[in-house]
């Protein structure tokens, strides 16, 4: 590094980027005070450097040829393309250099970052990471600092932002899916192909982070219990709410005697639970330790200024820490983790026709196959069709294709968490 200027490279200038460029210049002095350096973007990848930006870069910095970052002097390199390919290239190529290497790419760390932490040991460099798991929210670094004392038993959280504005709207102005969706397009909050956000593949690989870090090992993603809100209606809210709660997209990882369980899916929480509380683009996380007791941390979980300021904050911080090996990361076999238990509460939703199917007739099968029953909402309209919901335990899918196969009714079944323990 130069006596008085760390020189840092960006892969990628897109509205992470253009903010980690906004934070650096506004926090300039600060930053310069806490380092006893100036920091300065002396080369940043793009994929058109005529392209026009919300932020004003010197045109001599730009490169469209990662070659060009690699052959440079750069200190640190600041990742926020996004993707696997070719970002895992550039990053190992980094890494091998030399180079410490801040990333904000939550889908890179869950597919590679076993390889990537075992090569930034090898080469004696950082890898920092904060920003790929719920934006502003500094819970990797809370985790480092608790697990210190701490055996945290869970954490669980809302950590897709779009899924939780949609939910949000939907509940309140009894929109459906769709016109939510649309909605949040059109305010960017949500991609023009949101498969990653609304199927659960972006909270799974945050999740997927979270368990390496609290665990020191996590379920391969083929492994991972994962459900979208896609196939959610105004219907499946509705009663939801009718009946005390709301559902959120819960990412959860915690230890079962089978091993650690992780899944990111629709979850049923009574309306006071803290994470039912969570509105909508934000973000939280909860935490359970065995000496703390339960943590709540919440805030925005993406955008350009949260995701940036935890990108800056870990490149501070990596500039004042000396190198320390990373713990390693390791996935366990799927027949080491065990099978899942099912969940003990779970909001079955049943929908048909009054004429194949009346309460009675379905409260008295699902009794007689020894399923408890401790809530019920019922509900008809002028077109015959019955709407249930019940709160069930014992609830099973052999229970679920009878009620499909001999009462024409469809299913859908959330899992309810009670308690914020």
């Amino acid at each position: 590094m130069s006596a008085d200027v760390i020189k840092v490279g960006l892969l990628g200038l897109g509205t992470v980027g253009g903010g980690v460029i906004k934070t650096i210049r506004s926090q300039q002095e600060k930053l310069s005070a806490r380092l006893g350096k100036r920091i300065e973007i002396v080369k940043a990848l793009v994929r058109d450097s005529e392209k026009e930006r919300a932020v004003q870069i010197d045109q001599a910095i730009l490169t469209t040829d990662f070659e060009d970052v690699l052959k440079s002097d750069v200190d640190i390199v600041v990742e926020v393309m996004g993707g696997v390919e070719p970002t895992y290239d550039y990053v190992r190529a980094l890494i091998e250099k030399g180079c410490h290497v801040v990333t904000a790419n939550k889908e890179l760390l869950a597919k590679r970052g076993t390889e990537l932490v075992e090569l930034a040991n090898q080469h004696e460099v950082h890898l920092a990471y904060e920003a790929s798991v719920a934006g502003g929210i500094p819970i990797l670094s809370v985790l480092r600092q608790f697990l210190r004392t701490n055996d945290i038993s869970g954490v669980r959280g809302i950590l897709n932002g779009t899924t939780n504005f949609i939910l949000t709207k939907m509940e309140a102005e009894q929109l459906s899916y769709q016109e939510v969706l649309k909605e949040a397009q059109e305010l960017g909050y949500a991609e023009a192909d949101p498969r990653s956000d609304v199927e659960g593949f972006d909270a799974m690989y945050k999740l997927y982070i979270l368990a390496q870090l609290v665990y020191g090992e996590s379920l391969p993603l083929a492994d991972v219990v994962r459900k979208g809100i896609s196939d959610l209606s105004a219907g499946h809210i509705h009663i939801a709410s009718e009946l005390g709660y709301r559902i959120k997209l819960i990412a959860q990882a915690y230890q079962t005697e089978q091993g650690i369980r992780l899944s990111v899916q629709p979850t049923m929480l009574p309306v006071v639970h803290p994470l039912a509380q969570i509105q909508d683009a934000f973000n939280a996380v909860q935490l359970s330790g065995n000496i703390v007791g339960d943590l709540l941390f919440t805030g925005r979980g993406a955008g350009e200024l949260p995701t940036a300021s935890a990108v800056v904050e870990d490149l501070a911080y990596l500039l004042t820490q000396p190198f320390a090996p990373h713990p390693a990361w390791k996935e366990i076999a799927a027949t080491q983790s065990g099978a899942l238990q099912e969940d003990q509460c779970s909001l079955c939703y049943l929908e048909g026709s009054c004429s194949s199917a009346t309460p009675d007739r379905v409260l008295h099968f699902l009794r007689t196959a020894g399923v408890s029953i401790h809530k019920l909402k019922v509900q008809f309209d002028l077109g015959g069709v019955l709407r249930a919901g019940l709160i069930t335990s014992g609830l099973t899918a052999e229970h679920e294709a009878v009620l499909e196969s001999d009462f024409g009714l469809s299913v859908r079944c959330f899992p309810v968490l009670e308690t914020a323990e």
